[in-house]
Formats: structure tokens, C-alpha cells, sequence
């Protein structure tokens, strides 16, 4: 009683003696992956036909304000100026904070009331409103700004697990019992800092926790996608109109680091190249891979870490978009883990590692109509049956986790890149109509033609989870590891069966063929009130590749999000 009691006190002062204002952001902060903004800056870019850096998250707010300035106010439409402000409004938004003048305490208070039925309610069909769309109950954004020099942010929140959030039985967003809650977060954490030398040219640097965007997608990036939560990073940019530069480390699991470098060119502000390369380690980091200016596959990693396994995946990824006329975006991305060059299919025939690519393409448009939007896109993807996938899952490219309550024996897996995996042919069409700021109504198709390897399916029943590793050696459970693994191996499949798994062509197997109806509406009565209403309906044929095996449901989510502060 005597803490309590002494708590109360100490509070009691804090809220009497010490300053509280609003002030706007600070430029080092972050905006995180999926945001509005990131469609508002998409819809004003495209409709003056041109293209910036602002389609990559998180940005900064810095980095925002920077690439909005190129806009022509006077220029836009009356939707677009409408979206130029609401962009313009966001990052001088003022926040709750106290503290002396250098350094503030803030924090925002965000409250998401969601529900959810579904029709299916074993564990045949996933929910389309998972565990990536469900909001927090309450969310509480708290950041420490030093002016405009640093940022430091992480995510309170009073929310569901992710157990909780993919059960079949979970109805409501708010925690009902002690097991359901989250005890993991923040999920998502940060510092953020930066340096401009003159009006066009800016160094940045962050190290934290979340998800990130190689580009902004409709199904989520093959190269990484903000389906990939939860590793940490640490960021070196630079940035100019032009031209950008990063370097990055993300960490997956223990001893799982992969390290990239890319550049992205910008040319008349209509066309944007980007290459990026990567190599994932299944080790301890490494000085030699933090050199920023370098090319990794000239380490010949893959000698440096045992006789029979190489502990590393090489990962290359580009990115083309253009914008041919105002309203209008095309945009291609390439991505590749192993490609067998025809020397080495000619000279080493006994070799049977397959290969692993994926293409991804689209065609966007924001069309002003009425102080509003209309909004059409279509997205194809591709990958390879075998792609961002290794000898063994501990190099491949992929995270694994578990909850710390409720059943802490599932394990969730998360690709780098799209959310479906390997051995993947998809396509999806949306269309929409939204003023912005107040309502708006869409609705999507999804076709997915899904093989054997497609999904997380691979991992089932492997036995492979974070701080366990899996061994393939020449031990008996390094024997049995390498038959469970999906991997072509002619050691332990034999030649013929080695042989066929490389060949394997997307789909593979007996196809499974998802589809997907979805409708959303949103309404905002005030600036700070949302309601959402998402009905959604799920056909699939050959549902987990059993042929004649045919699963359906009708599933339902309404939300109402609300910033308190």
C-alpha cells in the first residue's frame, strides 16, 4: 500500500509540475507499412504521372514532406488536393507529450472494437480478416523525440496473441481471458535519426523491430512484404531525388542474419529502377558483411561454414516501375534465390538443386472523380516451387516464433516475401471508389493455383522451431531430418526421386485452387472515427491438394477504430 500510495504521489506531481503540450511530429518518425499515407502519396504522385521513393516502408516523415514537396499544389485535382492535405495535416498532427524543450514524452491512444464471424468454423478454411488485419484493442503508440534530431517509439498495445487471433472461435478483439492476451509486444520498436547536408540530399539511420515494404503491393511483395513481422533491423540511407542507397541487416531468428545492400534510380520522375542484394547466414554476424559498399556473392560464403552445407542462401531482387501517362503506374519486380546457369546444367548433370525464382507484376490507377478516387488495380505473382527455400530451413527464407500464452506448441512461419509462399500462381483485382477522409466501397477477386510447396505446408510436421536447429548431418537425426525435408537431395531420395523434385514445375502436385470474393466499406462520421465492414466468401477446389476434396465459407469482420489521442 505504502508503493501504491507513494505512486500516487509521484504522479500527482508529474501531472502538476511538469509542462504537457501537443506538438507535431518530428521528422524522424517513423510511418509504418500499411498506412493511408501510403496510398494518399501513390494517388497525388500518379496523378501529376509521376513517380518518388515513397512506394518503400516504413518513411519517415521526413522523407515523406520531402518527395510530397515535388507535388503541384495548384496542379491537382480537387481529390488530390484533398489528399495532399490530409498528408500535409498527418506529419504536422499534433501529438500528447510533457517533458523539457529538447526532450519529449508523447504518446497517441488509438482504440480498435472488432468483430468477426465465420461460417466454417473448423480448421478448414483460414480467416481472409487474419491475424495481419486484426486491430489492436487498444493501442497505445508511445515515443521519446529529442526536436527534429531522434526518434524513439515502441507499441503499447492491449491486444489478442496471434494464437488467439487465427482460432477458428475468436469472435471479438477484445482479450477474454488471461491466455489471450499478447505479453510479446511491442511488436513493432524503433530509433530513428538523421542528417540533412543540403535541401536535396538527407542521411538516415535506424535500427528497431517491425515489418518492412521492398515496395507497396496489392498481395505483399515477393522481395519482402509486410507479411514478415517481427525481425529486427538496422538501416543506413541516403537519399536525394534521384537516386537512393540502403544498407540493411535483419535479424530472423538467433544466428540468422541477412544482409543486403540496394539502390534505387529515379529518371525523368517517370521511370524507377531498384537492385537489391542480399545474403542470409546461418550464423553470428559478421563485420566482414556490414561493409556498405560491396558485392557479397564475391565472398564465396557458402565455403566458409562446414564441409557438407553451405549455411547461406544468395538472394538477388530488381524492381522496374513506370508511369506512362498521369493516373497510371506499371510496375515489375524479380526475385531469385538459386537460378542453375546452363554450365552448370550441362557440366554437373549428377547436381539436382532446383531453382528459385518469382516474378511479380502490376498495373495500378487513381482516377479523380467527384472529390474522390477511383482506384483499379490488378496484380499477378509467380514463384518457383522450390524458391526461398535452401537445403535445410534453417538458411532458407523464413522466420519462425511462438506465443509465450496459449498454445505455445503452434508455430507460426513467415516467408520474406509474399505471404503465399513457394509453388504459387496468383492473381488479384481490386476496385474501389473512395472520398477521402470519409467513406469508401471496393470490392476484390483473388485466384491462387497453389502446388505441394505452396503456403507454409512444408513445415508441417517437421519439428522445427525457433532455438531449435535443424540438423542434417550424418547422424541419425540428421538422416531423418534430411528424408523430411522437402529440398531435392539425391543422398537420401536417390538419384530418380532427386531428379523429379528438381524438375518440379508451379504448380506442383495435384492443384490446389483458391478463390476469394471480398467486399469493403468504410465510413468516417468524424476525422478520428472509422467504421469498416468486410464481408468475404472462400471457394476452394482441392482444398490442401487432396483432389475431389472441395471447402467453401462465408466469414464476416466489422470494425470501429477510434483515436482517443
Amino acid at each position: 500500500m505504502k508503493i501504491l500510495s507513494s505512486f500516487k504521489k509521484f504522479l500527482w506531481i508529474v501531472l502538476l509540475y511538469v509542462p504537457f503540450f501537443s506538438f507535431a511530429r518530428g521528422k524522424n518518425e517513423l510511418v509504418k507499412n500499411g498506412h493511408w499515407i501510403y496510398d494518399a502519396l501513390a494517388a497525388v504522385s500518379m496523378e501529376e504521372g509521376r513517380l518518388d521513393f515513397t512506394d518503400r516502408s516504413p518513411l519517415s516523415v521526413g522523407e515523406i514532406l520531402f518527395f510530397l514537396d515535388e507535388a503541384e499544389y495548384s496542379s491537382l485535382s480537387s481529390a488530390g488536393k484533398l489528399q495532399y492535405d490530409r498528408i500535409k495535416n498527418y506529419c504536422s498532427q499534433e501529438s500528447f507529450e510533457f517533458g523539457p524543450d529538447f526532450i519529449k514524452l508523447g504518446f497517441e491512444v488509438e482504440l480498435n472494437a472488432e468483430g468477426y464471424y465465420k461460417q466454417n468454423d473448423d480448421d478448414d478454411l483460414e480467416w481472409n480478416y487474419g491475424r495481419y488485419d486484426k486491430g489492436d484493442f487498444l493501442y497505445i503508440p508511445v515515443k521519446i523525440e529529442g526536436a527534429d534530431y531522434f526518434t524513439m517509439m515502441f507499441e503499447g498495445k492491449l491486444a489478442l496473441n496471434k494464437n488467439t487471433k487465427e482460432d477458428n472461435d475468436n469472435f471479438l478483439s477484445v482479450p477474454l481471458a488471461a491466455d489471450e492476451i499478447d505479453i510479446n509486444f511491442p511488436d513493432t520498436g524503433y530509433f530513428s535519426t538523421s542528417h540533412n547536408f543540403t535541401e536535396n540530399a538527407a542521411l538516415t539511420f535506424q535500427i528497431g523491430r517491425g515489418a518492412s515494404d521492398f515496395t507497396r503491393s496489392l498481395t505483399g511483395s515477393i522481395v519482402q512484404s509486410r507479411y514478415f513481422t517481427g525481425s529486427s533491423y538496422l538501416e543506413l540511407g541516403f537519399y536525394t531525388p534521384n537516386f537512393r542507397y540502403s544498407m540493411n541487416v535483419n535479424q530472423f531468428n538467433v544466428d540468422k542474419y541477412l544482409y543486403s545492400h540496394e539502390i534505387n534510380f529515379r529518371f525523368f520522375k517517370k521511370l524507377q529502377f531498384t537492385a537489391r542484394e542480399s545474403l542470409l547466414v546461418f550464423a553470428p554476424m559478421e563485420l566482414r558483411y556490414l561493409n556498405p559498399w560491396t558485392i557479397y556473392h564475391g565472398f564465396a560464403a557458402w565455403r566458409d561454414y562446414g564441409s557438407n552445407e553451405s549455411n547461406t542462401c544468395d538472394y538477388l531482387a530488381l524492381k522496374l516501375a513506370y508511369t506512362p501517362v498521369k493516373f497510371l503506374r506499371l510496375y515489375g519486380e524479380f526475385a531469385m534465390t538459386q537460378f542453375q546457369t546452363v554450365y552448370e546444367t550441362s557440366n554437373f548433370k549428377d547436381d539436382t538443386t532446383p531453382n528459385g525464382l518469382a516474378f511479380q507484376g502490376g498495373i495500378e490507377s487513381f482516377v479523380p472523380c467527384n472529390d474522390g478516387y477511383f482506384h483499379f488495380w490488378l496484380e499477378g505473382t509467380y514463384t518457383d516451387a522450390y524458391m526461398y527455400i535452401k537445403e535445410s530451413p534453417d538458411w532458407s527464407m523464413v522466420r519462425n516464433y511462438r506465443e509465450n500464452l496459449g498454445d505455445t506448441k503452434y508455430v507460426f512461419y513467415e516467408w520474406i516475401g509474399t505471404p503465399f509462399g513457394p509453388d504459387t500462381v496468383s492473381g488479384k483485382l481490386s476496385i474501389e471508389y473512395e472520398k477521402p477522409a470519409k467513406w469508401s466501397l471496393g470490392a476484390s477477386y483473388l485466384l491462387k493455383a497453389c502446388g505441394k510447396n505452396s503456403g507454409t505446408k512444408i513445415f508441417k510436421n517437421l519439428g522445427w522451431h525457433e532455438g531449435n536447429e535443424y540438423v542434417i548431418d550424418d547422424s541419425d537425426d540428421g538422416k531423418k531430418n534430411r528424408e523430411n525435408w522437402i529440398f531435392p537431395d539425391s543422398d537420401s531420395q536417390g538419384s530418380d526421386e532427386a531428379k523429379k523434385r528438381q524438375k518440379a514445375s508451379t504448380p506442383s502436385g495435384t492443384n490446389e485452387y483458391v478463390n476469394v470474393v471480398s467486399l469493403r466499406g468504410t465510413f468516417s462520421p468524424k476525422e478520428n472515427i472509422t467504421f469498416v465492414f468486410q464481408p468475404s466468401y472462400t471457394f476452394i477446389i482441392n482444398y490442401n491438394n487432396e483432389s475431389g476434396r472441395n471447402e467453401n465459407g462465408f466469414e464476416v469482420a466489422f470494425a470501429a477504430n477510434i483515436k482517443i489521442l
